[in-house]
C-alpha cells in the first residue's frame, strides 16, 4: 500500500527522463518504472512519518533516551540495595513509589516503541533484532511491575525473574550508549552525491520487487565509483577504440602476495641488521617500541637522530617489512634515496623532514596498529607504496599553497597548468631523484610491470593529499564504504590506501594535545609568512594566513568538525580498531575550546598596537 506524497514526488517516481536511464539495465527499468505502484510492492512515508524518523533519530531524543536507561538502571540499584538495608515491611512501603516510578519509565519506553512502529512499520522497524529482544525485555518488565503493585505478596520465584529482567535493562543502557557514540562521530556535512546514495538505500528497503533492487544497486554502484561519465562496454569488433581506452589499464596486476610475518623473529631480524647499519642505539629503541604506535614524538625522534629521522624510519620499516627482497636492493642504496628526499624537505615551520616522517610513520600506524594490511588483503608492493607516499608526499614544499603559487603566477603554477600544483610537483621530483642518480634508484631492478603499478599508485595516494579535492573524493570514499559491493581488498582498495595517507596527512588532531599543539603552532606560522608575503604583493590574503584575525583555537575548532572528524569517521568505516583513538578528537577540541578567549585576548592585543 502506498502512503500519499505530493503531486510533484509522486511524478518524480513515476516518469523520470528515460533519456538518463543508460547502461545494461536500462530497458528494463524504463519498463518497470512504467508498472502501476501498487505492483511495486512499495511503502512510500508519508511527510508526518519521515518528521518522527527524523525526530526520533535527532540527538536530542537519543540523549533523552538514554538517559532514561540511566536513571532506570540507577533505579534498579538503589531498589536492590534498599531491599538488603531494610526490614519487609519499610521495604514494602518504599518500594510502592519506586514501582510507580519505574512503571512510568516503562510506559515511556513502550510509547518510544510505538512510535517507531507507527513511523517505519513492523518489518523495518524491527530489522534490528535486537529491538526485538528490547521490546521483549520491556513488556515483561512491565508485566511484573503492574502485578506487583497489584498484589504485594509476590512469590520468590516471581521477585528473582522480575530482578533478572530488570538487570537486563543494564544491557540496553550499554547497546544505546554506543549507537550514541557512533552517532556523533558522523559527519553532518554531506554532498549531493552522498544523498542521493543515502536516498536510494532508503528507496531500496521499502521496495520488495528484487528487479528494482537491482537497479538501485547499479544506480548506488555507478555513483560510489564516480562512473556516472564513463562509456560503457564496446563492441568487439572495435578493437582500436578499446585498445586506446584500456591504455590506463595495462600494466596493473592483480595481488600476489599477502603479508604473513611471524613478528618476534623479523624483530629480532630487523634489530640485528640495524646494528650493521650503524644507526644510533636509542633511535633503534625508539623505533622498535613505537614504530606503529600513534602517540610516538616526531620532534624527539628527529633530535635522537640528529635531523635524520625520516631516514631511519624508512630503512626499519623496509626491513621490518622485506621490502628490499620487493625492490631487489641493498639497504644502502635505500638510504641513499631517502637522504636525497630528506635533504628536499625545506626548512618550512611545517612542511619539512619531520612532518614527512610523521606522515609515514602515522601511514605504518594504519597498517598495522589499525589491520589494514589484513583488510585490504596488501600485498608488499602495496605496502611500499603507502610507506613511499607518506615520506615523499611534500617533498620540496616552498612552504606556500597552491592558491599562492597560482595567484602569484609561479613557475610550478604554469609548470601544471594550475592543477593540483604541488602534488603533482611533490612525486615528479622523488622519482626523478632515483632516475638521476643510480646510487639512489631504488625503482631500477623492478621489472617494468612492477614499476608501473608502483609509480600510479605512489602518486595517486600523494594527488589525496590536495585539499581542494577533499569533500568530492571524501563523499566518494563514504559512498563505496557504505556500498553492498564494497571490496577493501579488490576494486576500492587503492582509493583506502589513498585516504590512508590523506588521513595521516591531517592526522595531528587525533594525537595528544601536546604534540597536536605544536604542529597547530607551526602550520599557522607558516600560514601567516604566506599571508605576510600576499599582503606585499596585494594579492588576496588566503583563508587562515591573516595573522591579525586568525584565531589559532577557533581556526581548530573548524579544522576539526570540518575536516578531521569527518575524514576519519570514514576511515572508522573500514579500520574499526581505529575507534578508540577517535576519543582525542573531542578531548582535543573541548581544550581549544577553552582557549578560544585566551587567543581573542591576544588578538585584540595585536591588533591595538
Amino acid at each position: 500500500m502506498l502512503a500519499s506524497r505530493s503531486d510533484s514526488q509522486l511524478r518524480s517516481l513515476e516518469n523520470p527522463d528515460k533519456q538518463t536511464m543508460r547502461g545494461e539495465s536500462s530497458k528494463r527499468s524504463d519498463k518497470l518504472l512504467e508498472i502501476p505502484r501498487k505492483k511495486l510492492n512499495m511503502r512510500l512515508y508519508t511527510e508526518q512519518e519521515q518528521k518522527i524518523q527524523n525526530l526520533i533519530n535527532s540527538k536530542s531524543v537519543t540523549i533523552s533516551i538514554i538517559a532514561l536507561v540511566g536513571i532506570y538502571a540507577i533505579l534498579i540499584f538503589v531498589i536492590v540495595a534498599l531491599e538488603e538495608l531494610m526490614d519487609e515491611t519499610e521495604f514494602n512501603n518504599v518500594s510502592i513509589i519506586l514501582s510507580w516510578i519505574e512503571l512510568g519509565i516503562l510506559i515511556v519506553f513502550i510509547l518510544e516503541i510505538a512510535v517507531g512502529l507507527y513511523a517505519w512499520g513492523v518489518m523495518k522497524y524491527y530489522k534490528d533484532k535486537w529491538l526485538i529482544l528490547d521490546t521483549l525485555i520491556i513488556l515483561l518488565s512491565l508485566f511484573f511491575v503492574i502485578f506487583e503493585l497489584a498484589d504485594q505478596k509476590t512469590s520468590n520465584v516471581v521477585k528473582v525473574i522480575q530482578a533478572v529482567f530488570r538487570f537486563l535493562r543494564i544491557f540496553l543502557l550499554i547497546r544505546k550508549a554506543q549507537t550514541f557514540r557512533r552517532l556523533s562521530t558522523i559527519s553532518t556535512i554531506s554532498t549531493p552525491a552522498e544523498k542521493i546514495v543515502r536516498f536510494l538505500s532508503e528507496l531500496k528497503e521499502v521496495i520488495e520487487l528484487e528487479s528494482m533492487k537491482l537497479d538501485i544497486d547499479y544506480c548506488i554502484d555507478k555513483i560510489g565509483n564516480n562512473q556516472l561519465y564513463q562509456m560503457g562496454k564496446l563492441d568487439e569488433d572495435n578493437a582500436e577504440a578499446m585498445g586506446w581506452l584500456n591504455q590506463s589499464q595495462q600494466g596493473k596486476s592483480s595481488v600476489r602476495k599477502i603479508v604473513t610475518v611471524d613478528q618476534q623473529q623479523q624483530q629480532k631480524k630487523v634489530l640485528a641488521n640495524f646494528q650493521k647499519l650503524n644507526i644510533p642505539k636509542r633511535v633503534l629503541e625508539l623505533l622498535d617500541k613505537q614504530h606503529d604506535d600513534l602517540y610516538i614524538d616526531p620532534f624527539e625522534c628527529d633530535k635522537l637522530s640528529g635531523g635524520e629521522g625520516l631516514v631511519y624510519l624508512m630503512l626499519f620499516l623496509f626491513e621490518n617489512y622485506n621490502l628490499y627482497d620487493v625492490f631487489l636492493i641493498k639497504p644502502k642504496v635505500v638510504r641513499s634515496y631517502f637522504e636525497e628526499v630528506m635533504r628536499g624537505y625545506q626548512d618550512n615551520p611545517y612542511h619539512n623532514r619531520v612532518h614527512a616522517q610523521d606522515v609515514a610513520q602515522t601511514c605504518n600506524f594504519l597498517l598495522n596498529r589499525c589491520k589494514f594490511i589484513e583488510i585490504g588483503q596488501l600485498d608488499e608492493q602495496d605496502i611500499a607504496c603507502v610507506l613511499i607516499a607518506g615520506a615523499i608526499h611534500d617533498y620540496g614544499h616552498p612552504g606556500l599553497t597552491n592558491a599562492f603559487l597560482i595567484n602569484s603566477k609561479n613557475d610550478l603554477a604554469l609548470t601544471y597548468n594550475d592543477q593540483s600544483v604541488l602534488e603533482m610537483f611533490h612525486p615528479s621530483q622523488c622519482f626523478k631523484i632515483a632516475w638521476t642518480n643510480q646510487k639512489a634508484n631504488i625503482f631500477e631492478s623492478l621489472t617494468f610491470q612492477k614499476y608501473r603499478r608502483i609509480r600510479e599508485s605512489i602518486i595517486s595516494m600523494v594527488l589525496s593529499t590536495d585539499m581542494a579535492h577533499h569533500a568530492s573524493e571524501l563523499a566518494i570514499t563514504n559512498s563505496r564504504v557504505a556500498a553492498p559491493d564494497f571490496e577493501p581488498y579488490g576494486k576500492d582498495k587503492q582509493r583506502l590506501m589513498d585516504l590512508v595517507v590523506h588521513s595521516s596527512d591531517v592526522s595531528n588532531p587525533t594525537k595528544s594535545f601536546e604534540i597536536y599543539k605544536q604542529w597547530t603552532e607551526r602550520v599557522l606560522t607558516e600560514f601567516w609568512l604566506q599571508g605576510d608575503k600576499e599582503r606585499e604583493l596585494g594579492l588576496p590574503i588566503s583563508y587562515l594566513c591573516n595573522r591579525y584575525t586568525t584565531n589559532m583555537a577557533e581556526a581548530q575548532l573548524g579544522f576539526i568538525d570540518y575536516v578531521v572528524k569527518p575524514t576519519f569517521s570514514c576511515v572508522l568505516g573500514f579500520l574499526p580498531a581505529f575507534e578508540p583513538y577517535l576519543e582525542n578528537l573531542d578531548k582535543n577540541k573541548a581544550k581549544w575550546q577553552e582557549l578560544v578567549g585566551y587567543y581573542k585576548q591576544q588578538l585584540a592585543s595585536i591588533q591595538t598596537q
